[in-house]
C-alpha cells in the first residue's frame, strides 16, 4: 500500500469537514454576495426563530440559541452551499408533540434539548452508516399532504394568539370548535394587531417576495407601536423579558429512561427533517450545478441538532423559505451561514431587550405567514390530475395529521407511502410481445399494431423486479394467457430484461410456473435475464430446474429455439 501523502490526508479531512475544502479556496469576489445573503437570512431568522420557539413550548430566546448553533454546526460539515438550517415550524411542532409524551412536569426544557441531541445522534449515525436513502420512505405526494396538514395544525394552534383567547388542545376540529365557543371573549386590540400583521405579511410577500426582510420590518414596526401606544397596558400580551446573555453548553439532565422514550419520536423527526432538508438542498444543487453528498448532509444535520441541544435549544432542519431568500441574494458559499450566525449571536448579546414589547399576536401572525407556504393547493391539484392514487395518499396523510394527531399522522403517512409502494410493485406491467415485421426485436402488443405473433409461442415481459409483491401476479398472468390462447401454446417465453432483482419468493414462484407449465406440456424459456438474476436463480436451485438450455440472450433466440 502506498504511503499516505499530505494531500491525501487533506482530501480525507475535507471529506469529513467540508469547510476545510472550501474555506482555503474562498475568493474575495464571493464576500459581497455571501454578506448580503447572510444579512437577508438573519432578518428572517430572528423573528421566525423566536416564533418557532413558542411552537416548541420553549422561551423565545432558545430559538435564537438553536439558530446560532445549528447554522454554525451545519456550515462546518455541509456539502450544500445554499441550504440554511435552523428552527422551523415543522420540527418545532413535532418536537412539542414528542416531548409532551415524555416530559413529567418542570423538565420540559431539558427534555426538549435532549430530544435535539437524540435527533442529532441519529442523524450522525445514519450518515456514518450511509443511510442517505431514508428520504425515499415517504413519497413526494405524501410528504406534500403531510406538510400541508402540518401547516394547518400549526396555523390553527396560533389562532388563540391572534384572537387573544386561551384556545384548547386536541386535534384541529376540536381546536376550531373551542375557538368558535370563545369568540365572544376575543380581545379586540389583540385581534386587530394580529390580523393586520398577517395581512401586511401576505401582501408584502405577494408583492416583493424575498427581496425585502418583511418579517423584520413588521417586527420593528410592531415593537415601536407597542412602546408608543402602551399595548401591554391595553391588555395585549407581549413576549416579555428575554435574557441578553450567551447560552451555556450543557448536556440535559433527564432520567435515563426518558432518553429511550424519545427515540420513537426522534426517528420520525429525522425522517421528515431529512426529507425536507435534502429535497431543498438537492433542488438548489441541481440548479447551480453543485455536487451534493446525501450521507454528508445527514452528518451536517446531525451536527446542527447536537449543537442546538447542547445550548438548550430544540430540533432544527433545513428551511425552504430562508434558503430561497439566500439563493435570491446570490449566496456563493457556506460563509453566508457563518455571517448569519455571527449576526444572530450579536442579536442575542445586544438586542434581545428590544423584543420584550413585541406582541404575541405578531409572533403568531409570523408563524401563520411562514407556514402558509406549505399549503400547496396547486401542487395537490397537479397530483390529482397526474395520479388519483397519489392524491388519495396525500389526502390521507393530510387528514391524518389534522384528525388523529402529529405522531400518529406521521406514522400513517409513512405507512401510506409503503403501502402505495407495495401496491404498485404488486401490479407491474406484464405485456405480451410480438415481433416487429422485418426486424429482430419484439415490442409490446399494447402499444404497437401489426406485430408478428409467433405460432404456438406466448412472449410476456415483466416490467419490474421479480419479488414477493408481484410473483404470484406474474404466475397468474401467464396462466391467464395460456388459458385465453386461441390454440394451446407449446412454449412460454418470459422476457425478464427489466428484472434487476429476484428475491426468494420470486425464484420460488418461477419454479412453480415451470412446474405448472410442465403439467400442460408447455416449455418455459427465459430471455434476457442478466447475470445477477441468473445467479439468484442458481442459488435458489431454480436455474437447474428450468435448464441451462432454456435461458437465452434475446427474445428472438428463445422463439427460434421454440
Amino acid at each position: 500500500m502506498p504511503p499516505v501523502t499530505g494531500s491525501s490526508w487533506a482530501d480525507r479531512a475535507a471529506r469529513w469537514l467540508p469547510i476545510l475544502g472550501w474555506l482555503p479556496r474562498y475568493r474575495r469576489a464571493w464576500l459581497r454576495p455571501d454578506l448580503m445573503a447572510g444579512l437577508t437570512v438573519w432578518a428572517l431568522l430572528v423573528p421566525e426563530a423566536m416564533a418557532y420557539a413558542e411552537i416548541a413550548g420553549m422561551p423565545a430566546e432558545t430559538g435564537l440559541y438553536a439558530g446560532v448553533a445549528a447554522i454554525v454546526g451545519y456550515a462546518v460539515f455541509a456539502s450544500s452551499r445554499q441550504l440554511f438550517v435552523g428552527p422551523s415550524s415543522t420540527v418545532a411542532i413535532l418536537s412539542a408533540a414528542t416531548v409532551s409524551l415524555v416530559a413529567t412536569g418542570d423538565d420540559w426544557a431539558e427534555v426538549t434539548a435532549a430530544l435535539a441531541l437524540v435527533v442529532g445522534a441519529m442523524f450522525v449515525a445514519a450518515g456514518l452508516l450511509r443511510l442517505g436513502f431514508v428520504s425515499v420512505f415517504m413519497s413526494k405526494p405524501v410528504l406534500t399532504g403531510f406538510t400541508f396538514g402540518l401547516g394547518i395544525v400549526i396555523a390553527v394552534g396560533q389562532l388563540p394568539k391572534l384572537f387573544g383567547v386561551s384556545g384548547d388542545d386536541g386535534n384541529v376540529p376540536r381546536q376550531l370548535w373551542a375557538m368558535a365557543e370563545q369568540l365572544p371573549d376575543l380581545h379586540g386590540a389583540t385581534t386587530a394587531i394580529g390580523f393586520a400583521t398577517l395581512a401586511v405579511l401576505l401582501v408584502a410577500r405577494a408583492r416583493f417576495g424575498h427581496r425585502i426582510p418583511i418579517a423584520l420590518v413588521v417586527v420593528g414596526a410592531a415593537i415601536a407601536l407597542s412602546n408608543l401606544l402602551d399595548w401591554e397596558g391595553a391588555g395585549v400580551h407581549v413576549v416579555g423579558e428575554i435574557p441578553a446573555s450567551l447560552p451555556s453548553l450543557a448536556i440535559p439532565t433527564i432520567a435515563g429512561g426518558q432518553w429511550f422514550e424519545l427515540a420513537g419520536g426522534a426517528a420520525g423527526i429525522v425522517l421528515i427533517a431529512f426529507a425536507e432538508s435534502f429535497g431543498t438542498a438537492k433542488s438548489y444543487a441541481r440548479r447551480r450545478g453543485h455536487d451534493l453528498d446525501a450521507d454528508q448532509e445527514l452528518i451536517a444535520l446531525g451536527a446542527a441538532n447536537v449543537g442546538a441541544g447542547l445550548v438548550g435549544g430544540f430540533t432544527v432542519d433545513g428551511s425552504l423559505s430562508r434558503s430561497a431568500a439566500a439563493d435570491e441574494s446570490g449566496i456563493k458559499t457556506q460563509a453566508a451561514m457563518l455571517i448569519c450566525g455571527a449576526l444572530t449571536l450579536a442579536t442575542i448579546v445586544a438586542f434581545t431587550p428590544v423584543f420584550e414589547q413585541l406582541p404575541e399576536a405578531v409572533l403568531g401572525a409570523i408563524v401563520i405567514w411562514a407556514v402558509s407556504g406549505t399549503w400547496k393547493v396547486a401542487e395537490l391539484r397537479r397530483v390529482y390530475r397526474a395520479n388519483r392514487g397519489d392524491f388519495a395518499a396525500a389526502a390521507i396523510a393530510l387528514a391524518g395529521v389534522c384528525v388523529i394527531g402529529l405522531l400518529p399522522g406521521l406514522a400513517l403517512a409513512i405507512l401510506t407511502s409503503l403501502l402505495l409502494l407495495v401496491y404498485r410493485a404488486s401490479r407491474p406491467g406484464m405485456p405480451t410481445l410480438g415481433r416487429v415485421p422485418g426486424e429482430r426485436y419484439y415490442a409490446s402488443t399494447e402499444h404497437k399494431i401489426g406485430l408478428e405473433l409467433p405460432e404456438g409461442v406466448i412472449v410476456v415481459r415483466l416490467d419490474a423486479p421479480l419479488i414477493f409483491a408481484n410473483a404470484e401476479a406474474f404466475h397468474a398472468r401467464i396462466s391467464q394467457l395460456v388459458a385465453e390462447a386461441d390454440e394451446p401454446p407449446h412454449t412460454v417465453v418470459a422476457n425478464l430484461e427489466t428484472v434487476d432483482f429476484i428475491d426468494t419468493d420470486g425464484g420460488d414462484e418461477l419454479r412453480a410456473i415451470k412446474d405448472d407449465l410442465d403439467e400442460r406440456a408447455i416449455t418455459l424459456r427465459v430471455a434476457r435475464l442478466n447475470r445477477d438474476g441468473q445467479r439468484a436463480l442458481a442459488d435458489n436451485d431454480v436455474y437447474d430446474r428450468i435448464g441451462e438450455d432454456c435461458f437465452h440472450p434475446t427474445v428472438e433466440d428463445a422463439v427460434n429455439a421454440a
